[in-house]
């Protein structure tokens, strides 16, 4: 798993670098009180796809082993019960995904922390989304299973 949009495909560096640029700059997420965002995950290996997608289905120990072979971290068993992929083939093996999270007191953040307005994180949500947008990629925030942190690029 990496971090660095070195290790996406050039196009998608690219457009990548530029979204993330424009949004740690962005005068409306610093308002909200976002200290700019974290990129969480770019290209991953088809063993970490595949401990992602045994969350929710298998048992608990064997996903947690599967992400201790994949080198990722030690997962609860609550975390092992719930899904968080719906596929094997992810465009972040491709190197055409990145996550993006929004750093809140100097944190990364998937869901709103506590004590934070929902309403205003559901608005740096969106603000992280549409700026993504605007660099020519998809976001999972705009689709029916929602992945707030996705982008993609199209097939170009």
């Amino acid at each position: 798993m990496s971090r660095s949009i070195k290790d996406l495909i050039p196009a998608m560096q690219e457009r990548a670098a530029m979204a993330v640029k424009a949004m740690n700059e962005d005068k409306e997420l610093k308002a909200l009180g976002t200290d700019g965002v974290f990129i969480s995950e770019t290209r991953r290996t088809l063993a970490v796809q595949m401990a992602y997608y045994s969350r929710g289905r298998m048992e608990p120990s064997d996903t947690q082993k599967m992400y201790k072979a994949a080198g990722l971290y030690d997962i609860g068993t609550a975390e092992a019960k719930t899904k968080n992929t719906w596929t094997l083939q992810s465009k972040h093996i491709e190197g055409k995904a990145i996550d993006i999270v929004p750093l809140i007191n100097e944190r990364a953040v998937w869901t709103c922390p506590p004590g934070f307005d929902k309403a205003k994180f559901n608005r740096i949500l969106d603000r992280i989304g549409e700026i993504g947008k605007e660099h020519g990629l998809i976001w999972g925030g705009d689709w029916d299973v929602k992945d707030y942190p996705h982008f993609e690029m199209d097939e170009d």
